[in-house]
């Protein structure tokens, strides 16, 4: 009895099997902390940016544009992470690109590339050109549009270019210690955890209080525009690799829809307004500013033309004003001079 006794507890023994980690390394799990890491921080850049708008823009302020501080910010960020040397041994030891970090693609296309808006440019220049804020500029007369589109785009270039090199400054001048490949997975992977909690919070909020809903609205079509941009991104490598077409892509589509969207929410045909009802203008306000901001981005766009030679920069940077801009015209300027805009119904 006894020996049949203890070769039963052997047997048990070498059943039990000890538990084992989840295997944090994997490619699906890398996939799948790659995306909740841009989702995530795509609502933290966009929300942002509509933060930075409501903080700067106030009467007497110099600058009458909190997009300005958005751009500027977002280039220095992107500056700082291209120039930083804090994914080199990651990169080294798992033989990959910083696209493919979960963290990088959070902080870069996920962040910067949400803070920053191309289109949102675009339209700050046709209304300003167009002398078609609200309230009307009192322009001597309307040849002064010109002077404010050029001024616009001087302004907002010359800072974000700027804020890039400011950026590779910093990385040089306060150097942070490289990131491990553990270190780098556990935060990306709490931040991955995190963000789900995050996203079904955000969703009862706005549930519960209405003053919640434009951001909520806000924050979910930035998760939307910012991971198009990211697939749009490896259209960035067709035939030579040199010219962007993806970041091209992305900031001409958020132009168009922008265009549609302040029709939409501003245009007023006749004697009433497009849409009166306040959600759907919350929901129009969240694609305007949420989903086409997220979609075009201007720290891509910069970075990109910085590490160009400076003739191939110059043509790329002119042609997608100028292209961004004609579509602006065409498609917003042809309703606004035909019809007139208005205050939004959910201002």
């Amino acid at each position: 009895m006894s020996t049949h006794s203890d070769t039963d507890v052997s047997h048990e023994k070498r059943s039990f099997k000890k538990p084992t980690m989840p295997n944090l390394d994997s490619e699906w799990l890398t996939q799948v902390l790659l995306y909740l890491n841009l989702s995530v921080f795509a609502m933290a850049g966009a929300i942002a940016r509509q933060g930075i708008t409501l903080l700067t823009v106030f009467t007497g302020s110099y600058s009458p544009s909190g997009l300005l501080w958005c751009n500027f910010g977002g280039c220095i960020i992107m500056g700082w992470l291209e120039e930083s040397d804090i994914f080199a041994v990651i990169e080294e030891q798992k033989g990959v690109e910083k696209r493919k970090i979960p963290l990088y693609v959070g902080i870069g296309p996920g962040f910067c590339g949400s803070i920053t808006s191309f289109s949102s440019i675009m339209l700050e220049a046709f209304l300003f050109g167009a002398n078609q804020n609200i309230p009307k500029a009192d322009y001597p007369d309307a040849g002064y549009g010109v002077q404010s589109v050029m001024a616009i785009g001087l302004i907002h270039y010359s800072l974000s270019f700027a804020g890039l090199l400011i950026g590779h400054h910093i990385a040089d001048f306060l150097p942070i210690p490289c990131m491990s490949v553990p270190f780098e997975r556990a935060v990306s992977f709490v931040i991955g955890c995190c963000s789900i909690a995050l996203f079904c919070l955000f969703i009862i909020f706005a549930a519960v209080w209405k003053s919640w809903r434009t951001w909520m609205y806000l924050g979910l079509w930035a998760l939307a525009g910012a991971n198009f941009r990211f697939q749009f991104s490896r259209m960035n490598r067709l035939g030579s690799g040199k010219n962007p077409w993806g970041t091209f892509t992305s900031n001409m589509i958020g132009t168009i829809i922008l265009s549609v969207g302040v029709i939409l929410q501003m245009g007023f045909v006749g004697d009433s307004q497009l849409v009166t009802n306040v959600v759907q203008c919350q929901i129009i306000g969240g694609i305007a500013n949420g989903f086409c901001a997220s979609l075009s981005t201007v720290s891509d766009l910069v970075n990109e033309c910085y590490n160009m030679s400076y003739k191939r920069a110059y043509v790329y940077g002119w042609f997608t004003n100028f292209f961004g801009f004609s579509l602006m015209i065409v498609i917003l300027g042809s309703f606004t001079w035909t019809n007139s805009l208005t205050a939004p119904h959910c201002a």
